[in-house]
């Protein structure tokens, strides 16, 4: 299916939606812009991506995914960033194929408690930070609707090249999660295994050399729910690996 000139006209910048039909259940939210994108993603195609294997297994079964419109009209493909992040906050990024949350995640689904302590207190410096953590930037798995074991599972795994003396020694005792700089959660870190080889909501299929660990929820931790500045008071930013320590290293 194609829209036709008038519908994209009216169309103009719009968030979408792909319905599974055997549960009447949207697994992929997307925007676009007065174009099919909407449709592009049925297109016959070899991948191995989540969202091409549920469209497989909707054809398995002599049916064919439904787009659906959310909404349209929108002023500007900000507007439709926005609306997109909303939608997919609201479903639950585990409940969709799509790979990250969306736009504007700092201002997404948190609970009140949250919101509040997050603009009620002051934003900690990192450079004032000196007891010793492991942060982990886990903007791209993160999910407001997840359970507290998939959250946990996303902060202490597959970490790649975490050092022999980190693991060994556990220099670094307290492991903190951190979306767009704010620590959603912090955990203790009670020792270091080979990724994979303990009880976890995730598989692992991925390569050598990654690790997770195992650890206690500290659900009062001073540092929870603050956001991490750097000296001219912009979030501190994901590391190229996914984590970092603090205090910094030299």
């Amino acid at each position: 299916m194609k829209f036709s000139k008038s519908t994209k006209e009216h169309l103009g910048f719009y968030v979408y939606g792909l319905v599974d039909p055997r549960y009447k259940r949207i697994f992929y939210v997307g925007k676009a812009s007065a174009n099919d994108r909407a449709f592009n993603h049925l297109k016959v195609t070899i991948s191995e991506s989540k969202k091409q294997e549920i469209i497989d297994e909707i054809r398995a079964a002599n049916l064919e995914p439904t787009v659906e419109i959310l909404r349209y009209g929108l002023e500007s493909e900000k507007v439709a960033l926005e609306v997109e992040a909303a939608i997919i906050d609201a479903i639950g990024l585990e409940n969709l194929t799509n790979g990250v949350r969306g736009h504007g995640v700092e201002r997404g689904r948190l609970l009140a408690s949250e919101v509040e302590r997050l603009h009620g207190s002051k934003p900690v410096f990192i450079k004032n930070i000196t007891d010793p953590y492991m942060l982990f930037f886990i903007h791209n798995s993160y999910s407001p609707t997840l359970s507290e074991q998939e959250l946990y599972d996303s902060v202490r795994q597959f970490w790649h090249q975490v050092s022999e003396n980190t693991r060994m020694r556990v220099t670094h005792p307290v492991a903190l999660g951190v979306v767009e700089g704010v620590v959603v959660r912090a955990y203790s870190i009670a020792g270091w295994y080979p990724a994979g080889t303990t009880l976890s909501s995730r598989s692992f299929s991925g390569s050598e050399d990654k690790w997770e660990f195992v650890g206690q929820l500290l659900s009062n931790h001073p540092l929870a729910g603050r956001m991490l500045v750097e000296d001219d008071g912009t979030p501190f930013t994901a590391s190229q690996k996914g984590y970092c320590y603090l205090p910094r290293r030299s």
